[in-house]
């Protein structure tokens, strides 16, 4: 039997000649197998090509994830027959026939969500049964906290033969962590093609910025935990940081529902360290047995510590991220807050003496009492246009995704800091800067809290 590999990256072109580019690009960029899916071609694309693919580059077939049509089994086995390996759906109950396809050669999967799978364990064991070289468990995921049974699987049983992640951009992490905690291969996207499915990594990334055929089960695991968390730029800068101070360890996103069960979770993934964003940072000062000052001035966490697998300190590096964005702005006094959440208290803590201060929130409630505790006006939501300010703080998720503004009125102040980060900025950003009025995206808090963050979990200065 020839050896499977540990990485495979996935071509999924609709056409079989970018397939096959893709494919060979791969295996130039480090993949140790290539997989092609008969099943994203476009109608009338030539399949038999991509199955000659197999003298050239280490193989993999695969088509339908659920279920093998009649034609598609006779693709497969003449796949075999040029030395590929193939992949065959288990289907739900996971007792699949072979169809004829040689076991030595024959990755057999199954994709489902976490209803479908039940006991994890239970599922591995039905389909380790199978004389199949490989198996295969795709967990489709929508929060990571579904993807958290995959911990207790890895390594614990299939002796190297079991492959098994999740899928979504929630089951991200688990591409990256499966391979050095015992999963037997991780999948990639291709180079220079779309992801096969959502949270599949670019193999570059894969191999390059979260370096996971150098991780160890042993080493720490750092990340950033909010919800959503479709855009984060923290793995960009920490996993670089690691990687020019040949420090241990890999920083991943965790898009979480609740931050409790990533807690609970920490000593299997030998967390050290956790960047957190909203909505979480109350309930990260709340679940930390000490919290630091800036953390407890802002009645919010961004950072959380661990010790030997547990929480045990709370910190706000905001505050410092803040004041450094604020300084790139003409001076002001008259502030109009948008928001009233975690990040907006480390705005309100960071203005200078002597600010007016206005805020507001689509909750009322939330506005008020945020305006009590620092001092401010609330103001109501639909009156926020009627509001002068010299500055406008943005720190509401809007602007993340789409054309959304938050501020739909004329920008007639002096200066714009947006705290969402996005490439080429927010719309509201883009308007500030079309007007003339200063704009500060929120890339520079990022960047600023997040080099104090590395100092926190490492204890070394991020290179510059």
């Amino acid at each position: 039997m020839d050896r499977f590999g540990a990485v495979v990256a996935t071509a999924a072109h609709p056409r079989a000649a970018l397939q096959r580019e893709a494919a060979r690009a791969a295996l130039r960029e480090g993949a140790h197998r290539a997989e092609v899916r008969l099943d994203l071609l476009a109608p009338g694309e030539d399949r038999e090509s991509l199955l000659a693919l197999a003298r050239e580059v280490p193989l993999l077939v695969s088509g339908n994830r659920y279920a093998t049509a009649p034609q598609e089994a006779a693709l497969l086995r003449r796949a075999q027959a040029q030395g590929a390996w193939v992949d065959l759906p288990a289907g739900p109950d996971g007792t699949p026939e072979l169809r004829g396809l040689d076991p030595g050669r024959l990755v057999l999967s199954w994709h489902g969500t976490p209803r479908q799978a039940g006991d994890l364990r239970r599922l591995a064991a039905r389909l380790l049964k199978s004389p199949a070289a490989r198996v295969k468990i795709v967990l489709e995921v929508s929060c990571g906290e579904e993807a958290l049974p995959l911990l207790d699987l890895w390594g614990s049983v299939g002796h190297g033969r079991l492959v098994a992640f999740a899928s979504g951009y929630a089951g991200f992490f688990t591409r990256v962590l499966s391979l050095p905690r015992g999963s037997a291969a991780v999948y990639a996207a291709a180079p220079g093609g779309p992801p096969a499915a959502e949270g599949q990594p670019d193999l570059s990334d894969l191999l390059g910025l979260y370096r996971v055929l150098s991780l160890r089960p042993e080493d720490p695991v750092y990340g950033v935990a909010g919800w959503p968390l479709h855009r984060t730029g923290s793995p960009l800068l920490h996993n670089r940081w690691l990687f020019r101070l040949d420090l241990p360890g890999v920083f991943v996103p965790f898009p979480f529902r609740a931050l409790e069960p990533l807690l609970q979770a920490a000593p299997r993934l030998n967390l050290e360290g956790l960047a957190v964003t909203m909505p979480h940072k109350a309930a990260a000062l709340a679940s930390a047995p000490r919290g630091g000052r800036a953390a407890r001035r802002c009645g919010a966490a961004n950072t959380l510590l661990f010790r030997n697998g547990s929480l045990s300190l709370a910190a706000n590096t905001d505050l410092f991220g803040v004041r450094r964005a604020l300084r790139r702005l003409p001076p002001f006094r008259e502030v109009l807050l948008l928001g009233a959440g975690g990040a907006a208290a480390a705005a309100a803590a960071a203005l200078p003496r002597g600010c007016a201060l206005s805020v507001t929130s689509r909750d009322r409630r939330r506005a008020e009492a945020f305006a009590r505790r620092f001092g401010a006006r609330a103001v109501p939501w639909p009156e926020r246009g009627r509001v002068p300010w010299d500055l406008l703080i943005q720190a509401t998720p809007a602007g993340q995704e789409g054309e959304e503004t938050p501020y739909p009125f004329p920008l007639q102040g002096k200066g714009v800091f947006d705290l969402v980060v996005r490439p080429g900025g927010t719309p509201l950003l883009r308007e500030a800067r079309e007007r003339g009025l200063a704009a500060v995206g929120g890339e520079v808090m990022l960047e600023a809290q997040a080099r104090l963050q590395f100092r926190l979990f490492t204890g070394r200065a991020a290179p510059r």
